[in-house]
């Protein structure tokens, strides 16, 4: 069963040809349930409104989209999806526990169900010991946890979050990791976009690419980084100069990286290049294949895009 489907969506805003913009142009995607997918573009893809219409808080211009087998419009479907929104803006009066009881009140929930989730979700959230703390007195960080708890507590099907790593610091950004994997593991559809590759790479079953409104590429993320090697990068620690000028003939390519430099050179010249090295009694840290990265990937995409687009 798919939990997530849009339906050749296309989203124009304003009338008039002078401020026209489409928005996002023929979307078509589907996602299905158990799966974790990256929705991945820059600033002003389409990402934002994409789910917009995928949460019915905004309606497409033309094409449909569907929730767990229904059509968005229907308002008993959101009683089974959670969402984070990009820059959630709480009542900041409102206490970790009053938002969840609000949360779970919209969403027909008993008093007793609220009780038990709310308890469950601040320890999931790391926020037990400030449940009876202001929203307004938290930090960005502190909030986005407490968004997560509500985007959680009626245990939804699906789950659409937008940015979730916005705002975190290093622990931040592994307890959004580790809920995501808890999510997946116990059978949810978890939609997020995001800006932070690694941690894509690190959680997604799958990826899409957005750029200027236009899907541009839809994977599973193991394909898609499951190229054929262009080489190796060679991880050296404090690389002198005169070994750079002793590796020119094999065409490196060098990338600093604290006190560690990373060289890119060809597959058939990899035997030479240790030898040389060697013969300098420099410390190799590591050795790995050079492939495309995540990054480079959708840097790719992006400009073939702004190529084709007038």
């Amino acid at each position: 069963m798919e939990s997530i489907v849009f339906d050749n969506i296309t989203k124009v805003y304003g009338g008039h040809p002078v401020t026209r913009g489409v928005a996002v142009e023929r979307l078509s995607l589907a996602v299905p349930k158990g799966e974790v997918f990256g929705f991945l573009g820059p600033n002003g893809a389409g990402k934002s409104t994409s789910i917009k219409v995928l949460l019915n808080l905004i309606f497409p211009t033309s094409g449909q989209a569907f929730l767990l087998g229904r059509s968005v419009v229907d308002p008993s479907v959101r009683q089974r999806v959670g969402y984070l929104p990009e820059n959630p803006n709480w009542y900041d009066y409102l206490t970790p526990e009053e938002l969840l009881w609000y949360g779970g009140r919209t969403a027909g929930m008993s008093r007793f169900r609220i009780k038990e989730r709310t308890s469950a979700l601040l320890d999931l959230v790391d926020l037990p010991s400030v449940r009876r703390r202001r929203l307004r007195t938290f930090s960005k960080g502190m909030l986005q946890r407490a968004g997560v708890a509500f985007a959680l507590v009626n245990d939804p099907e699906v789950i659409v979050l937008d940015e979730p790593m916005s705002g975190l610091d290093p622990l931040g950004r592994k307890l959004m990791a580790d809920i995501i994997r808890r999510l997946k593991e116990e059978g949810k559809t978890v939609f997020f976009s995001s800006h932070i590759l690694h941690d894509v790479e690190d959680l997604c079953d799958r990826v899409g690419i957005i750029a200027k409104g236009r899907l541009r590429l839809v994977a599973r993320l193991a394909d898609l980084l499951a190229v054929p090697s262009r080489g190796w990068i060679m991880s050296v620690k404090d690389a002198p100069e005169v070994l750079r000028s002793r590796l020119t003939e094999f065409e490196p390519a060098y990338s600093p990286r604290g006190t560690f430099t990373e060289i890119r050179i060809p597959e058939k010249d990899l035997g030479k290049v240790m030898d040389r090295l060697g013969s300098f009694q420099s410390e190799v840290v590591s050795v790995k294949p050079w492939r495309p990265t995540l990054e480079e990937i959708v840097l790719r995409e992006i400009q073939q895009t702004d190529g084709n687009v007038g």
